[in-house]
């Protein structure tokens, strides 16, 4: 696929530089991320420090899936296939010494292991994390399909390894486990959310299990999708998950994942409206702050480096500090591609990242060529220009997916994850493949 979108090939030479720089360190910094024996990504690249991390993420290593198709695309990394084969090789416990902590009963994964053993690392088995890990090996499987054929067929095995039936906490309202354990799930989260993507894999993994099928088409269809709690900013409707009188809002990744993970999500008319309104409620909610330019935006989520606390996924009235993410901006290109500028005028005037200079302290130089190696990412606006400026110091890769994803659908067209995004259809041509038995899931 060779094609560009008018956004990108219109762009004035100087952003288009800009862009060509940002777009292809967005896939670098993963590659950073990506360990060279086991294939597994860190949960955060580490600015000021050495890489890769020892925690990986399972959320992460799905992103890293798709940071190699796009390099592959691109033509940035000829080895690419071959990565996807090792880290596909890894989640499945295939490499020797590396066996991924994962439920017994269910065949969830944990959220967080050890990059070189795949040991627990403390965590919770997570089903989000690990939806976006299959979903990320899915998107490879499509991808590689004709070059790699072996990768479709591991993916689709990775996805029938999991028994789903146990997302479902309440298939009437959308009602999602976020946990898993000893075989059962917990923690239960209300839709709107991320989930949709959770919901829609148990259906890939287990269309024939009637309560899926009714999680799935109960709430999060097409037909669904307008009956689905909202909250209003202004006079502007948004997505939420709560029901309740005062209804909270969500941060903007949120609305991204299942825009970029989700087939039915990334084509429907309806959920781009909504998808539009929480790109404008998070610009506008900016707006309504003193003293900070037009091109500052974004509730995103990140570490705040001791700065405003730690981790925090900001959203509209609840964002400490005020700290803005860059890759926001790019997840909202499909539907706002004078985003672009915005992080343009973030570069030129405030972070150049591949050009600043500081001959009179060549420390400060340093930490900030460091702390910005791969561009721009999340910030604090009111501590940019201070004498004693604030570095960064990591940066989490799932939250980063938002700027690669944004960056590859700006230039090559939200094609580029229709055509890739798993369906039923595909499944059933790759099932015909394998002697996987879908009604029985075999855990790990």
């Amino acid at each position: 696929m060779n094609n560009l979108t008018d956004f990108y090939s219109k762009l004035p030479e100087n952003v288009k530089a800009f862009f060509d720089r940002q777009y292809r360190d967005s896939y670098h910094l993963m590659d950073a991320s990506r360990h060279p024996r086991t294939g597994l990504y860190a949960d955060a690249y580490m600015t000021l420090g050495e890489n890769p991390d020892y925690r990986c993420s399972i959320a992460a290593t799905g992103v890293g899936l798709i940071s190699l198709c796009v390099a592959d695309l691109e033509g940035w990394d000829e080895k690419a296939a071959e990565k996807a084969r090792v880290t596909l090789q890894a989640v499945r416990g295939e490499i020797e010494g590396c066996r991924p902590a994962r439920d017994t009963f269910t065949g969830f994964f944990y959220h967080f292991v050890n990059m070189e053993t795949g040991r627990n690392l403390k965590s919770e088995v997570s089903t989000i994390d690990t939806s976006l890990l299959v979903a990320g090996a899915l998107f490879a499987g499509q991808h590689f399909k004709e070059s790699a054929p072996d990768l479709a067929v591991m993916a689709y095995e990775l996805l029938q390894s999991i028994d789903w039936r146990v997302v479902v906490a309440d298939k009437n309202s959308g009602v999602i486990n976020m946990v898993v354990k000893d075989g059962l799930g917990t923690a239960p989260l209300p839709a709107y959310n991320e989930y949709v993507l959770v919901s829609y894999l148990a259906l890939l993994g287990q269309p024939e299990n009637q309560d899926i099928r009714d999680l799935w088409f109960n709430n999060f269809s097409e037909e669904r999708m307008k009956e689905l709690p909202q909250a209003l900013y202004r006079d502007i409707p948004v997505l939420t998950d709560t029901t309740t009188k005062h209804k909270a809002f969500l941060s903007s990744f949120v609305h991204q994942f299942p825009y970029y993970l989700v087939p039915e999500y990334a084509v429907s008319p309806v959920y781009r409206e909504f998808f539009s309104n929480a790109c404008l409620a998070d610009r506008m909610k900016w707006k309504e702050l003193s003293d900070v330019p037009s091109y500052v935006w974004g509730y995103g989520a990140g570490p705040n480096d001791g700065l405003h606390g730690g981790y925090h996924a900001d959203k509209i009235d609840n964002s400490p500090g005020n700290v803005a993410s860059a890759y926001i901006v790019a997840g909202f290109l499909p539907v706002y591609p004078a985003g672009i500028y915005d992080l343009y005028a973030m570069y030129r005037m405030h972070i150049p990242y591949d050009e600043y200079s500081n001959p009179t302290d060549k420390e400060d130089e340093s930490k900030f060529r460091a702390a910005y190696k791969y561009g721009l990412h999340r910030y604090s606006w009111w501590h940019l220009e201070q004498l004693e400026r604030r570095y960064p110091t990591k940066i989490t890769l799932i939250d980063w997916s938002s700027m690669l994803y944004g960056l590859a659908a700006f230039k090559r067209g939200m094609s580029f994850f229709t055509d890739r995004l798993a369906r039923q259809e595909d499944l059933q041509v790759i099932g015909s493949l394998t002697d996987t038995n879908n009604d029985n899931p075999q855990t790990a």
